[in-house]
């Protein structure tokens, strides 16, 4: 698969049956979507979930990615990390610049704005152009977060095509200061994750300390596993999968990944309790919270834990 995608979108993927098709929002709705919603971009309280539901309509009809029905562009993957705080908002608040790769909606950079980051050096990136535009009608800010900030282009292409490609015409190699990959490589096999994962570290800057961070779903024990209907087949008779990562195979991963591209790496990946399971254990509701977790994970293997890790250029 040397692109992200294959050929059109699979038959019956549109459907709004499909159980990560959320038709109420629910605890999706975080008190932190809602101040970002109501005091970055300015939306009546009566009109935010409207808003939302609109928004997620529109961004279905572009791809209907599991995530678009389940709302996770209201969850702020990036600033949910350990480093955000202590390394992320510092680095851009001194002028570092950002990549956000598979940013869907840009999200996590109207968050790192809201959280007093500059916009000008942030960049987000996904497969599909319409993205910019309905990210400006979701956040209501182009008055705010750059034109042209929006970089459309596939970090799979052909090496040809990559590196004629606008992520390198705009961004250029070695130039960017942090990338964030959050939910975004467990989307391919382990051979286009290698693939991506060298790509990202062309794009990194060259100084020592520049940094790739994120999340995403992983496994005790990694292995391949095939994706669900509708998206499993590329063609009659094969199937599409995905690797899941434990810790040590997604260290094994990026030390590929750098020796391929020569650059050397400090690696972590830790498994981590999300901040409302942990809340919920210590005040006893953690049954509730973990139902709604399972609701989420509607098109992910049961078993799979939230891995987070960083990448820092030695």
């Amino acid at each position: 698969m040397a692109k992200m995608l294959d050929g059109p979108v699979p038959d019956g993927a549109r459907s709004v049956s499909w159980p990560w098709y959320h038709h109420e929002l629910g605890q999706e709705l975080t008190p932190a979507a809602r101040t970002l919603l109501e005091q970055y971009s300015r939306i009546d309280q009566g009109e935010v979930e409207s808003h939302i539901y609109r928004i997620r309509d529109k961004a279905w009809g572009i791809f209907p990615w599991p995530c678009i029905g389940e709302f996770w562009f209201l969850s702020f993957g990036l600033s949910k990390h350990p480093l955000y705080h202590t390394q992320v908002l510092p680095r851009l608040k001194a002028g570092a610049s950002l990549l956000d790769l598979g940013s869907c909606l840009a999200q996590d950079l109207r968050k790192c704005i809201f959280d007093g980051a500059p916009g000008n050096n942030l960049y987000a990136n996904d497969l599909f152009a319409e993205y910019e535009d309905l990210s400006y009608e979701l956040w209501r800010d182009r008055d705010r977060f750059p034109k042209g900030h929006y970089i459309a282009d596939d970090v799979l292409a052909e090496n040809e095509r990559f590196s004629a490609g606008n992520l390198m015409k705009k961004l250029g190699p070695g130039q960017t200061d942090i990338i964030a990959i959050t939910m975004f490589l467990h989307l391919f096999d382990y051979e286009n994750q290698l693939k991506a994962a060298t790509r990202i570290l062309r794009l990194l800057s060259h100084k020592p300390g520049s940094l790739v961070l994120g999340s995403q779903a992983g496994v005790v024990e990694a292995t391949e596993q095939p994706l669900k209907p509708p998206f499993d087949k590329i063609t009659e008779g094969e199937k599409r999968t995905v690797f899941r990562h434990s810790p040590s195979s997604f260290t094994q991963l990026w030390e590929e990944a750098g020796i391929a591209a020569g650059v050397p790496l400090r690696v972590s990946a830790v498994f981590q309790v999300p901040d409302k399971v942990a809340k919920a254990a210590r005040w006893g509701s953690r049954l509730g919270d973990m139902a709604h977790e399972r609701k989420k994970k509607a098109f992910a293997e049961q078993e799979t834990r939230r891995l987070y890790f960083s990448i820092i250029r030695s």
